[in-house]
């Protein structure tokens, strides 16, 4: 399987646990939506960096790693995380007339429009994963007839 695939996998797993995390209601759901999200996480940034090295070589592997990762990591976060959040959380603060109450914000709607944008996002990114999925796929093709068997030589140079 090509490692773009997991791409895919992992834009699918980002959208259904923002998605999760939308709708959580229930300690559950939330768990659930938690580890789904840290799980698309997890497989996202070490996928680029082998994807990286495989497209565009060793040589300018730092450069090119960081153009990806370090670009798109800046801007989200900068955009997601401080704008996006926090206009979603302000916008939902209850004015009550209570000045310690006014910069709180109480319930799933605090942030419920946030995890939908990031869903939407992640969504978006599938169509791309499977371009890099179609445009490196001779990358990934191996003829396995002549691969390197794996295992360990022995002194007379045949593998156990």
């Amino acid at each position: 399987v090509p490692r773009p695939a997991f791409l895919v996998a992992a834009s699918l797993a980002a959208a259904a646990s923002h998605a999760l995390l939308a709708m959580a209601t229930g300690r559950v759901i939330f768990i659930v939506g938690v580890i789904l999200s840290g799980a698309a996480f997890g497989m996202i940034w070490p996928l680029m960096v082998l994807i990286t090295e495989e497209c565009f070589g060793k040589k300018h592997h730092g450069a090119n790693y960081m153009f990806y990762d370090g670009s798109a990591s800046a801007v989200g976060t900068i955009l997601l995380s401080k704008f996006l959040a926090q206009w979603v959380y302000e916008g939902h603060i209850k004015d009550d007339g209570d000045s310690e109450n006014d910069t709180t914000c109480v319930g799933e709607e605090c942030f419920r429009l946030s995890h939908i944008i990031v869903s939407i996002l992640a969504l978006s990114c599938v169509i791309p994963s499977v371009a890099v999925m179609y445009s490196t796929r001779h990358i990934y093709q191996r003829d396995n007839s002549k691969r390197e068997p794996v295992g360990i030589r022995t002194s007379d140079g045949t593998l156990e």
